[in-house]
């Protein structure tokens, strides 16, 4: 017996100063490393876990939170937004809506989380449905006058939406609707695509498939009129020591209308009545009316203004020359209208005087254009030395390009038929 007690009494002692170690060790962690607690004000993002495939969320909830967190002070200060993930788990929920706890998750065990704000979101489950529409397009606009246009076609015609079942039934229409903002060409354009209900709204929260379409819009000029370029004429010369070193008219080209037998024997030009510069000595501004057969009109006549440069003659000349093309499509022919222009050069006078017929030519870009007719503006992409192009006259040329295969195409009147691009001496 004194042996047993001797042994209880050896044994106390021994689990009396463990106790007393293991306090003190605490104390000093504590004091060495203290606890911490306060908020984590980064807000984190809640992460929807484990939606049924079958139901989407009808309305966005929640998005992120706020949590309070207690920590040793060592471990509080290595906290970031990437230790803690947040959840919301949403197995085995139905149709409707429902209360969902948010709980936190964190990857330093020494971190406990005491609070989280929002401890719950709301959020509401409705079934997936698709649906396949045609997408229809409208021209919110009007064609410019003297034009017209036909409906838009599409590619692709038709889309997918995908979205919670009471919102997709609320679409009755797909739409790409266009601006034509003056187009006198046809336009092609990438245009989205949105969905609208019944009362014509805008909806969202919906997967579009795909988003754009491609929609393409021919423009088309009215029987009866005519675009044309506008030619001013001169009549007279300047001062002596003096030359016409530009001439400008506004507008350049114009809408005519008439009978369309009489507007297919009209060049793409038309003349101003002569404008005379005769002993002119300064620039000479006036408005000028435009010559035009019998029965043709211009619409929103109010004639031309013409601004005709005079320049003391420091060295200045006018050369006419053929228009050549560049870029016609092999299998095309073209005709211009008119087929030559006036090119006022100006600069040094012995360049002028050695200037050699194929030192200027006027070119006119028709690279990737299809068969009809336009109105474009010819150029000249290089002259000798010190020479400057100071004005072409007209400033634009009318251009029919027709396709070999296509013998219906209209060239415009009295074509000069060009085969092939060639240098014009």
């Amino acid at each position: 017996m004194a042996l047993l007690r001797s042994i209880f009494s050896h044994f106390t002692s021994l689990v009396m100063a463990l106790l007393f170690a293991a306090i003190i060790w605490g104390v000093a962690t504590v004091e060495e490393n203290p606890s911490r607690e306060g908020y984590f004000y980064d807000t984190l993002p809640i992460e929807l876990a484990n939606r049924p495939s079958d139901l989407i969320l009808a309305q966005k909830p929640v998005e992120r939170a706020r949590i309070k967190v207690r920590a040793p002070q060592a471990s509080y200060d290595q906290l970031l937004p990437s230790s803690f993930r947040v959840v919301a788990d949403l197995a085995r929920l139905n149709v409707g809506t429902h209360k969902v706890a948010v709980k936190v998750q964190v990857s330093d065990p020494r971190v406990t989380v005491t609070v989280v704000e929002p401890a719950e979101i709301e959020v509401r489950l409705e079934r997936v449905k698709a649906r396949t529409l045609d997408v229809r397009s409208d021209v919110l606009d009007t064609a410019p006058l003297g034009y017209t246009f036909r409906p838009p076609m599409l590619n692709p015609t038709q889309v997918t939406i995908t979205g919670p079942e009471t919102l997709v039934d609320q679409v009755v229409e797909a739409a790409a609707d266009v601006y034509l903002r003056g187009a006198k060409m046809p336009i092609e354009r990438e245009v989205p695509v949105q969905l609208r209900d019944a009362q014509g709204n805008l909806l969202g929260g919906m997967t579009i498939s795909p988003t754009v379409t491609f929609v393409k819009v021919q423009v088309e000029q009215r029987v009866g009129y005519k675009d044309v370029s506008i030619k001013t004429t001169l009549k007279g010369a300047p001062a002596a020591g003096y030359w016409v070193s530009n001439i400008v008219v506004n507008p350049s080209t114009v809408t005519i209308v008439g009978n369309p037998d009489i507007l297919a024997r009209i060049p793409g030009f038309i003349e101003t009545v002569p404008v005379d510069v005769s002993n002119a000595t300064a620039e000479i501004n006036k408005r000028a009316a435009l010559s035009l057969p019998e029965g043709v009109s211009v619409l929103n006549n109010e004639g031309a203004t013409v601004q005709v440069s005079i320049t003391p003659l420091l060295g200045g000349q006018t050369v006419r020359r053929k228009i050549s093309l560049q870029g016609l499509k092999r299998g095309q022919t073209a005709t211009i209208s008119p087929d030559t222009v006036e090119v006022i050069l100006s600069g040094p006078l012995p360049n002028l005087q050695n200037l050699a017929a194929d030192d200027v030519q006027v070119v006119v870009d028709v690279a990737n254009l299809a068969a009809g007719v336009y109105q474009l503006k010819p150029r000249v992409p290089t002259v000798p030395g010190a020479l400057r192009v100071q004005n072409i006259v007209p400033d634009t040329v009318q251009v029919g390009i027709t396709d070999l295969s296509t013998p219906t195409a209209v060239p415009p009147p009295n074509p000069t038929p060009i085969a092939t691009p060639t240098p014009v001496k």
